[in-house]
């Protein structure tokens, strides 16, 4: 391939455009998600807006990178177009959130990393500056739920009076059954919202029920099912669960796209489409608040699996492969690191005995 004349003339957008390319092939390739490719495309662009289209990328200093993640840091958190964004503690603090700048300034850094193999920029100017922090949740607070508030969640939806529920509230089957797998077995949302119908099958080895995930980087997983749980599911799927939308446009390629993909969902909306995670995360929250009095997420059920299932004796490898973790160092997260398990750890080894 033959290099560009100038290699230090590219702009902010055409090194972006460029990199966004490259980034496309790393997700065919099953490098990289098609969800981190979709956060950074959007951070990339926020990016060039703030630095500006046509500035050579090449002139781009530390200074204007601390500059334009301080806007970012200050702007409106993008995941709440509606409603205001809620904090651990019931607060609802401005601008975007540890993690979300963290995304986004990794995002750069790969950006400006890349230009820098390829010649586009002299010195990679990232390196000068600050990477944000995020808390360490491996050293700090658990986020999950208490094994009550886990058991009382995923039975909300079975008691509330139907006459009292909206229309677009009425689904009680599919959201107990998507608290169920998230308490149950720990599924990533986007995981959950990937899901088809067709995923779910009796496993040939075990002949027990388990749900097909597309996880992170390619690494996709079967998932185990209680019997209450497919049995729920099933239930859903066969009197609950609505038919696919009608198409406004026959001719419309991307509607009938659309609507294939809703028709094939394992989860979706009253109106028939396929659930997206911020759909899940408002549904989790709603319930939540109604029936817990505390704020939830989706990824707290996956902790609050996770750990119950770590506490509960079950091997660190196998809490790994229900997690979908390439490292035991992620799921080591989950484990209980009290001295009250150590101590009962060491008193029931074959060892410990006169």
């Amino acid at each position: 391939m033959a290099k560009p004349a100038s290699l230090s003339d590219i702009t902010v957008r055409d090194a972006t455009l460029e990199y966004l390319e490259v980034l496309e092939r790393r997700v065919m390739r099953s490098q990289l998600s098609a969800t981190t490719l979709h956060s950074y495309r959007r951070d990339l662009t926020e990016f060039t807006t703030l630095l500006g289209d046509e500035i050579t990328l090449d002139d781009v200093e530390a200074d204007d990178i601390e500059t334009a993640l301080t806007k970012v840091a200050k702007a409106p958190d993008r995941r709440y177009s509606v409603g205001l964004k809620i904090a651990e503690d019931g607060s609802t603090p401005p601008g975007r959130g540890p993690h979300s700048l963290a995304r986004w300034f990794a995002a750069v850094r790969g950006l400006f990393r890349w230009a820098a193999d390829k010649g586009y920029v002299r010195v990679d100017p990232t390196t000068r500056v600050s990477r944000p922090r995020t808390p360490n949740r491996a050293a700090g607070t658990r986020v999950g739920l208490q094994l009550d508030e886990a058991l009382a969640l995923r039975a909300a939806p079975g008691t509330r009076p139907e006459e009292t529920l909206r229309a677009d509230q009425r689904l009680s089957l599919r959201d107990e059954a998507i608290l169920r797998l998230l308490v149950e077995s720990g599924p990533r949302v986007s995981e959950l919202c990937g899901a088809n119908r067709t995923d779910i099958r009796a496993h040939e080895e075990t002949g027990t029920p388990v749900l097909y995930v597309r996880g992170k980087g390619g690494k996709d997983r079967d998932l185990p099912l209680s019997r209450p749980t497919a049995e729920l599911v099933e239930r859903y799927l066969a009197t609950e669960r609505p038919a696919p939308p009608r198409p406004r446009r026959p001719h419309d390629r991307t509607e009938r796209d659309r609507i294939a993909d809703a028709a094939g969902a394992l989860f979706v909306s009253v109106r028939g489409w396929r659930l997206s995670p911020r759909d899940v995360q408002r549904m989790v929250e709603r319930y939540a608040r109604a029936y817990l009095g505390r704020r939830a997420t989706p990824h707290s059920l996956r902790h609050t699996a996770l750990t119950v299932l770590a506490r509960a004796g079950v091997d660190i490898a196998t809490v790994a492969q229900i997690a979908g973790h390439a490292s035991l160092a992620t799921t080591s997260v989950y484990m209980d690191d009290s001295m009250s398990a150590a101590v009962e750890a060491v008193t029931s080894s074959p060892l410990s005995g006169r």
